[in-house]
């Protein structure tokens, strides 16, 4: 195994292991989601190619056109070793400015609990296909179309769709992708 590999790894256990000691004892998860941040300021501007570089596959480009102020949009796969493949969907803007200002409400359309999963009920409609799921949902039921992404991140620049059934999963995948371009680069 790598070093970086090696590195990224070890992030993501020690992560895991920080969430988990610092749960609390009501069984919800509002503490392991006030650990994780969901949207963070930097000067650094991302690029597609330092994602790339982490071993993410991109499967496709977004056509951007009726996204406001997205640069470039990608959905692929993420697989560290050891681990399952997870999918994202990034979106790229010129600044963090943007990324909230323009980007935030999308990503909430289609993320979370009562996220839209149906080309009917969404703003932006590229990619609707690839933000679902069907099978099991968190609350049991199966069978039918779901929301893929739980949540998301918005740091610096992109805004990261992470695929998990609930939103620690998701954000704790976001950032398991952030901390690899960080040891990578």
């Amino acid at each position: 195994m790598s070093l970086k590999l090696l590195l990224v790894n070890l992030s993501a256990l020690v992560l895991a292991i920080v969430l988990s000691a610092c749960g609390n004892n009501s069984g919800d998860n509002s503490s392991d989601m006030d650990l994780i941040p969901k949207i963070t300021a930097s000067d650094r501007i991302f690029t597609q190619e330092e994602f790339l570089s982490t071993g993410l596959k991109k499967s496709k480009e977004y056509d951007v056109t009726d996204l406001p102020y997205a640069e470039f949009a990608m959905y692929g796969f993420w697989k560290p070793d050891g681990t399952e493949s997870v999918d994202y969907e990034i979106r790229f803007y010129p600044s963090h400015a943007a990324a909230i200002n323009e980007g935030k409400k999308f990503a909430d359309e289609v993320t979370g609990p009562d996220g839209a999963v149906s080309d009917n009920d969404v703003t932006w409609k590229e990619g609707t296909r690839d933000r679902r799921t069907s099978g099991f949902t968190s609350g049991g039921g199966g069978g039918s179309l779901a929301v893929k992404y739980a949540d998301y991140v918005i740091h610096s620049n992109v805004i990261l769709l992470c695929q998990g059934r609930e939103s620690v999963q998701s954000l704790q995948r976001c950032w398991a992708l952030i901390n690899a371009i960080d040891v990578t680069n």
